[in-house]
């Protein structure tokens, strides 16, 4: 039967294990599906983000959902699909920006920032803060936001040594000084993105840097400096396949061309960024594009197809400002809704007020006698708490004469001991001149034996220890309850401790010699393992 019971606990704990493991392998798969999903949908994302952002835009918007749909179990997987969400809402703020949605793009970047605030991935701040700065510095009243963003955005790329990101923090910089007209600073600062991105930068990043260096040269009005960076931008997205910077560089040129007296060739590039602004669903930008393709067909003399460039701009714009003024009106609604809110609570509160105002006489009455009433009963109740804070006092009072009634009691009692133990001493002295004189021996004996008696009887020990027991009432209490074990001997010689006496008191105390008194406080202290330079009682009370 015993064995039959040692095979049936193991069996037991062998399906146990398998089912552990089991568990735990099916726990790994599922994490692992889950990661192969997520990296699935940014692939996607990616592979869109340059010919059709739209669509990359709703694979990240379909990854964030995914990943908070899940129940992650572990620490490790929490942090590797933060981050991928935090990704996502990094890139979904760019594509905003691009569409012109410059709050939303503010919130998708702050959105970022918090997730990697959280998670402490402060080394990937820097390209967040940029992110939501460049939103920021694309609405012109908030440009002081946006270069506050900047700073902190310079501050960590710093920290970190991320030169990369420095020089496209740099050129964002320089766009803000630019638009603000800070000449002097936006140089500086776009000195700064060109001398570094020569140096160490990709050629997507060199294309991005030429290209937003070209276009504060334009807005100073130095045409002529600005088109070498712009035609090194243009090819560079091109060997890139970049196709949202090479329709935007297009559009610089053909605006470039179109500025210096050459309006022919700026027609031909801006109908090449138009087609690929079609292509990439732009609808943001694409007004402002037939827009400059009527002033350069004007600049032509074409006023005919300058006239169809307009029309199209026109409704490209009502079209787009459709779109937005239904976010407009949907703000709107909102706080009309509030307000209404406000005005009900408005009236509602002058409602109350008359009514309050109708209040009878006999409900003042009763207000004035409720206020009585208070009043009786706030001074009532002071007066009990006087009273019982007094009683208290008188107690503790009390209890502390009482106290030094008992110290003064002890005191005079210990003293009377020590006395009467000093007269006993001096009747033995008496006794031993007495016993070479007299020759009977019954009469010395008893004489003698009196002397050998001991000094502290038993009614001296019970009166000494109700005295000492008012003045410290737990001391030989605690000794029991902390499980020592004294002899009636022992726990004399402690209570005269612990009344600090010295030596040759207790000694004439107790009827022994002082050298008996170090004996037994030496054979005391080795009972309870104590060191010789060790207080006895401190010893006591501390364990």
């Amino acid at each position: 039967m015993f064995m039959n019971m040692k095979l049936t606990l193991c069996i037991t704990i062998i399906i146990l294990m398998f089912s552990l493991v089991q568990g735990q392998q099916k726990s790994g798969y599922i994490d692992t599906q889950d990661s192969l999903k997520v990296e699935k949908l940014y692939g996607l994302a990616k592979e869109n983000s340059d010919r059709r952002p739209h669509e990359a835009k709703k694979y990240l918007y379909q990854l964030v959902q995914y990943i908070d749909s899940l129940k992650i179990p572990r620490a490790t997987k929490n942090k590797y699909f933060s981050k991928k969400k935090a990704d996502a809402y990094h890139f979904l703020s760019y594509y905003e920006r691009r569409e012109h949605n410059f709050d939303e793009a503010a919130i998708l970047a702050q959105k970022s920032i918090d997730i990697k605030h959280t998670e402490g991935f402060d080394s990937l701040l820097a390209i967040s803060y940029h992110q939501k700065a460049k939103a920021w510095i694309s609405v012109i009243n908030s440009m002081d936001d946006g270069i506050k963003q900047l700073e902190k955005a310079e501050q960590v790329a710093e920290k970190y040594k991320q030169t990369g990101q420095l020089l496209e923090i740099y050129s964002s910089f320089g766009s803000a000084y630019g638009v603000t007209s800070d000449t002097i600073n936006a140089m500086k600062y776009y000195n700064k993105s060109i001398q570094l991105v020569d140096s160490i930068g990709t050629d997507y990043q060199k294309a991005a840097m030429y290209a937003n260096y070209a276009s504060i040269l334009r807005r100073f009005n130095d045409y002529g400096a600005n088109l070498p960076y712009l035609l090194k931008a243009i090819a560079l997205h091109k060997k890139n396949k970049n196709k949202i910077g090479l329709e935007s560089g297009l559009y610089a040129l053909g605006v470039h061309y179109t500025k210096v007296g050459r309006p022919q060739k700026g027609v031909l590039y801006l109908k090449e960024a138009i087609a690929i602004s079609l292509e990439l669903n732009s609808d943001a930008v694409l007004p402002f594009r037939y827009l400059a393709l009527s002033r350069s067909y004007k600049a032509l003399g074409n006023y005919k197809e300058s006239y169809k460039a307009y029309v199209a701009y026109h409704e490209l714009l009502e079209k787009r400002n459709d779109v937005e003024e239904a976010k407009k009106l949907a703000k709107l609604e909102t706080a009309f809704v509030f307000k209404k809110q406000k005005v009900i609570d408005s009236l509602r509160f002058v409602t109350e007020k008359r009514e309050l105002a109708l209040i009878t006489k006999s409900e003042a009455s009763k207000k004035y006698l409720y206020l009585i009433l208070f009043l009786i009963t706030l001074i009532g109740g002071s007066v009990i708490v006087y009273l019982i804070n007094r009683i208290y006092k008188n107690r503790e009072e009390n209890a502390l004469a009482a106290l030094e009634k008992s110290k003064k009691e002890l005191t005079v009692y210990t003293q009377r001991l020590l006395e009467k133990s000093k007269e006993k001493e001096i009747l033995s002295r008496e006794l031993e001149q007495l016993k070479e004189k007299i020759e009977e021996k019954l009469p010395i004996q008893n004489l003698q034996e009196l002397s050998n008696s001991r000094i502290l009887t038993k009614e001296d020990w019970l009166l000494f220890k109700q005295k000492f027991t008012q003045v410290y009432p737990y001391f030989l209490i605690n000794l029991k309850n902390k499980g020592f074990q004294f002899t009636e001997a022992e726990e004399r010689l402690l209570a005269l401790e612990k009344l600090n006496l010295s030596n040759s008191d207790i000694s004439i105390i107790l009827g022994i010699a002082p050298k008996s008194v170090m004996v037994t406080r030496y054979r005391l202290k080795k009972k309870l393992n104590i060191p010789k330079e060790t207080d006895l009682i401190d010893f006591i009370e501390k364990r």
